[in-house]
């Protein structure tokens, strides 16, 4: 039997944050879930050149769906699911402590949140995060309201 990771555990789940989709098609994407089903556009950003990197559109207070674009290297379908935590760090060491195969934890330069990776026994990519006070994923959150 396996450790449950409540939410008021320090370093437990609090939910999934978001599903990541790579998208063939990134304007027609983008036009699907905002226009389409009506998500409002959270968090965006662009590359170098100007061109799109990733959006987050946010289905609810604390829940997005994350487009990133195709690439050669990057196949269109499902990449990753992202869980929220109530302390990363914590989190990461105890899955390490169960044997998992634990990336970071490391601070994203570009959004600010305490993030860390792993795959499940299927290979499915699962971020796990901390929406830290600071964090363009806090800031949507705590915007929510006021939309």
């Amino acid at each position: 039997m396996g450790t449950k990771l409540h939410a008021d555990e320090k370093g437990g789940i609090l939910g999934i944050n978001h599903i990541a989709i790579v998208a063939e098609n990134f304007e027609k994407s983008v036009s699907y879930y905002r226009d389409t089903l009506g998500f409002p556009l959270a968090i965006e950003y662009k590359d170098d050149k100007g061109n799109p990197a990733f959006s987050y559109f946010q289905v609810s207070k604390s829940t997005f769906i994350e487009l990133v674009p195709a690439t050669a290297n990057r196949p269109a379908g499902l990449e990753h699911f992202g869980l929220e935590t109530s302390g990363t760090e914590s989190l990461l060491d105890h899955l390490r402590d169960l044997g998992l195969d634990i990336n970071g934890p490391r601070i994203s330069t570009l959004t600010g949140i305490h993030i860390g990776t792993t795959k499940d026994m299927d290979g499915v990519n699962i971020e796990f995060i901390g929406t830290v006070p600071g964090s363009v994923h806090r800031k949507a959150i705590d915007d929510w309201d006021l939309k």
